[in-house]
């Protein structure tokens, strides 16, 4: 994987550099794309899945515009972090281009995404972005508890772009089974089994609760645009995120409320009762 320069007004874009033509897939094109446990986009025949860390990089370090060219399907995991991609775009360089850029999306009015157990909402908020995450998986302490962030590029560095991938133990053999996480191991993803975590050291005290707020980034870049807003989440997976830029493409900052398993039914049936 590659990342280049791109003029202002591109937007964040990968490139299949291994299809033919070169064909090209925005961070929008993602209603197509199902993917348990993770975050794909797709456009005609091609995709581009677990596009969350990188594009939470991206998004932390206020990169607004970027071609990235990768030559299979899926974004390589490095440590299960986003650290790795962070040291690489700062070692770059980032630099301001000249021309018009996407206006930010500013909620005017609460935005509000129900899924089951899981709720997150988009509040009007003066500042830039602000994330309120709590997470409680019963019986396992290790993945519960709150955490606040004003986002800008040198908290996220430091505060969310370390904190792995996690799985509860259980999950983990299901995916096993199902043949998923197979690049999976011991220090790439922090396998829990309540209070404890398996022959790994945490790399923070709530490095789950972390995690979540790191997928949650990448997952509001499918937006296509930077948001101002506060974002509060309750146990929101891939799933909830998701619906959440649809809403807020939707409503364009009015009231709205929504329950995916009413309106996406489909989606529902498809995804894993736990959309880490």
């Amino acid at each position: 994987m590659r990342l280049c320069p791109a003029a202002a007004g591109t937007g964040i874009v990968f490139v299949r550099t291994d299809l033919p033509g070169r064909p090209v897939v925005s961070v929008r094109d993602f209603e197509g794309a199902a993917a348990p446990f993770r975050t794909a986009i797709k456009k005609g025949a091609a995709e581009v899945h677990t596009v969350e860390h990188i594009l939470s990089a991206l998004v932390g370090l206020a990169i607004t515009d970027c071609r990235i060219e990768i030559d299979e399907a899926e974004v390589p995991g490095m440590d299960g972090s986003a650290l790795d991609f962070v040291h690489a775009v700062r070692q770059a360089g980032i630099r301001e281009c000249a021309g018009t850029r996407a206006e930010p999306l500013v909620v005017g009015e609460p935005v509000h995404v129900e899924d089951g157990m899981a709720s997150i909402e988009a509040l009007p908020y003066d500042g830039g972005l602000k994330i309120t995450y709590t997470l409680d998986y019963a019986g396992h302490p290790l993945a519960q508890g709150s955490y606040e962030i004003e986002l800008d590029a040198e908290s996220y560095a430091r505060e969310i772009a370390p904190a792995r991938t996690f799985v509860l133990k259980k999950d983990a053999e299901t995916m096993r089974a199902a043949g998923l996480g197979k690049g999976a191991d011991y220090q790439n993803t922090v396998v829990i089994d309540g209070d404890r975590a398996l022959e790994t050291s945490l790399r923070f005290a709530n490095e789950p609760v972390r995690h979540k707020i790191l997928d949650l980034l990448g997952d509001l870049c499918l937006l296509g645009c930077t948001l101002q807003a506060h974002v509060v989440a309750r146990c929101s997976g891939h799933r909830a995120n998701r619906a959440l830029v649809l809403r807020l493409r939707e409503c364009a900052g009015q009231p709205a409320t929504c329950d995916i398993a009413a309106r996406e039914a489909g989606a529902t049936a498809r995804t894993a009762s736990h959309d880490h």
